[in-house]
């Protein structure tokens, strides 16, 4: 199987700044909890994941969206892989499940659009939602390195809109 992955590509679509090291000291099932949301929930890092995969699938014939939502996939599976070492360190199975609702995650969870501008429209929602999630979630933990996690985060997800919104104008 040939490889594909280009490094110096993938750097376009996420920021070349390290993510911060959390150091975890005990137990916290409570913010666990909390960050399961962003982990498995409707707007998480897996159905971020599962929506580009499946629009992946529509845009062979759009190179650029193709290669787009290729290594934007990539830079999502790190945040799920973050969160995830994160929340068995606070003391909870990474379970593709939100703790707070006890809600399994679910397929109807991403966009199934296949036209171009509108699967670019809702890969870009699904960007600003989960921006929205990572700021909720700096509000409720008080951890001030998990803080620090989620903003690197945002600064990605903030990537992914500035890559995604030229896409959009040009195929709207």
């Amino acid at each position: 199987m040939d490889c594909d992955f280009d490094c110096r590509e993938f750097d376009r679509y996420r920021i070349d700044l390290p993510y911060p090291k959390v150091t975890v000291t005990e137990e916290n099932k409570p913010y666990a909890r909390l960050i399961s949301g962003a982990y498995a929930g409707p707007g998480s890092e897996s159905t971020a994941i599962a929506q580009y995969t499946f629009h992946n699938h529509f845009t062979e014939e759009y190179p650029d969206v193709f290669t787009a939502l290729k290594y934007i996939t990539v830079v999502e599976t790190t945040h799920l892989r973050l969160l995830g070492d994160l929340i068995k360190r606070l003391g909870l199975i990474p379970i593709y499940a939100t703790y707070e609702t006890n809600t399994y995650w679910k397929g109807s969870y991403p966009d199934y659009n296949t036209e171009i501008g509108k699967l670019i429209a809702a890969d870009m929602q699904g960007e600003r939602d989960a921006i929205a999630h990572y700021n909720r979630l700096i509000r409720q933990i008080r951890d001030e390195g998990m803080r620090e996690l989620f903003r690197r985060i945002i600064m990605d997800e903030e990537r992914h809109i500035e890559v995604l919104r030229p896409l959009y104008q040009k195929y709207r």
